[in-house]
């Protein structure tokens, strides 16, 4: 049965590359929500003929998740997750549509993360279709993950679904050398904005509270908390105030990015950045803080995070593939919510790829069939994992 699943694998590459370019080819932005749903329903028309249970979780004004499931009590639990959604706006598909061009596919969002998605569909086709049926499957899919979830539960879903498993593959895209990710560092991005006094700069400085100033002076502050033995970095990215230079400013907002390993080094962060903005450096000066939220947690790596990597590793032998490298990034993901209770869970699944949320996005076409070969050998042969 092996042979024959790994073979269908190989020989559905065209198929799989075919639906690719279809689920590229629908704008999946921010803006289209109508598409995030195309989506959708294209992985649940996909998984339903194959016994999935398919449900379609929508939330007023916001984008649609697929949920699929085909329970087999007593078998080994395994869970494929990711997200539908781009960073790109509507007319992008149009504008650039999927393209193959010396063995590189090309269009917006094909290896952040739709690859992943396609890998996922064909990979459980080619196990169904020749009778594998020792594993309880899942399959989730979220359309907001790019924003981090701001107006649905996701992650609540996702952890949901991840409780139990015996292994998590978080679809997103492999690196340009093949290497997986086994742990990421967690993100918060605060907004400081400050009210200050406008005055005339030249005639009544002295009448003005500089709101600019003021957030200089936070943004030393907060520049000052980087650790970079512990890992913790602080980063205003965005810093807006003023309106004229002759103008005292009274209004200045920052952007803040703040990357971590622990949830102890996030609650230090978030009580950190709420002190910074309750102490005033200029004097009628108010600050206030929005955002200030674990946007996504780390996915520390575990144990059970170290064994799926192993096994991993062995597969890969197997197949006669290069061992993937294994990966700590600062890059934040949805992999962190399985791992966090309890999952085993390998991030960066997807293909080979380069150049994720630019328009010179690009996955390396055989890496595809590599990949999904891999996954389906992850997942017939779990229970060798020790």
């Amino acid at each position: 049965m092996e042979n024959k699943i790994l073979e269908q694998i190989k020989k559905s590459e065209t198929a799989m590359l075919d639906t690719l370019a279809q689920i590229v080819n629908i704008d999946s932005g921010y803006d289209a929500l109508e598409g995030i749903d195309e989506v959708a329903h294209i992985i649940g028309d996909f998984l339903t003929p194959y016994g999935f249970e398919v449900q379609y979780i929508e939330t007023p004004n916001a984008p649609t998740h697929v949920l699929a499931k085909r329970p087999r009590p007593g078998k080994k639990k395994v869970m494929l997750m990711g997200h539908m959604d781009t960073v790109f706006p509507k007319g992008t598909a149009a504008a650039r549509p999927f393209r193959i061009e010396d063995g590189k596919a090309y269009g917006p969002g094909v290896m952040d993360m739709k690859a992943g998605i396609a890998i996922s569909l064909y990979t459980v086709k080619a196990l169904l279709d020749n009778g594998w049926d020792d594993t309880d499957l899942t399959l989730f899919f979220c359309g907001d993950e790019e924003p981090a979830h701001p107006l649905t539960d996701a992650v609540e879903w996702f952890k949901k679904e991840g409780l139990g498993k015996d292994a998590v593959f978080n679809m997103e895209p492999g690196r340009a050398d093949g290497s997986v990710v086994i742990g990421r560092k967690g993100v918060i991005r605060p907004v400081l904005t400050v009210k200050g006094i406008a005055a005339h700069a030249g005639n009544e400085p002295e009448k003005g509270a500089s709101a600019v100033l003021e957030l200089c002076h936070k943004t030393i502050a907060l520049h000052a908390l980087t650790d970079l033995e512990v890992g913790t970095t602080y980063n205003v990215g965005v810093f807006n105030g003023g309106s004229l230079a002759n103008i005292v400013a009274d209004r200045a907002e920052a952007r803040v990015d703040i990357r971590f390993k622990t949830a102890e080094e996030a609650e230090k962060a978030i009580k950190s950045v709420e002190a910074i903005a309750a102490k005033t450096y200029v004097a009628n000066t108010t600050t206030t803080v929005t955002e200030n939220r674990i946007e996504f947690m780390p996915l520390e790596t575990t144990d059970g995070v170290q064994k799926l990597y192993g096994h991993l590793s062995k597969q890969a032998e197997k197949l006669g593939l290069p061992v993937p490298g294994a990966l700590y990034v600062g890059g934040s993901a949805d992999s962190a919510w399985t791992a966090m209770v309890g999952a085993p869970t390998l991030c960066g699944m997807g293909p080979q790829a380069v150049g994720a949320h630019s328009n010179n996005e690009y996955l390396f076409v055989p890496s595809m069939t590599e990949r999904a070969q891999l996954l389906a050998m992850c997942i017939m042969h779990l229970d060798e994992m020790q």
